[in-house]
């Protein structure tokens, strides 16, 4: 797979996910990591994320957890 110059390889990865899985148009998506679900919580309110207990994606890798936000793109 090749790239051009200024387009990162996740870019491309992105527009191949299944329409399921992507993310709207009218949206962001918003990611933090911490070594307990609630630092991934709490990193999620200091970056004032409104509701941070509303997270629309999770995951525990490696001792880690992530959550993603699907937030509006204003």
């Amino acid at each position: 797979m090749t790239t051009s110059i200024g387009q990162p390889l996740f870019s491309e990865q992105i527009c191949e996910l299944p329409r399921h899985l992507a993310v709207a148009p009218d949206r962001v998506l918003m990611v933090f990591k911490g070594l307990t679900m609630r630092d991934a919580m709490r990193a999620a309110e200091q970056a004032h994320i409104s509701n941070p207990e509303a997270w629309s994606r999770r995951t525990c890798l490696c001792g880690e957890w992530t959550l993603a936000y699907e937030v509006r793109n204003e």
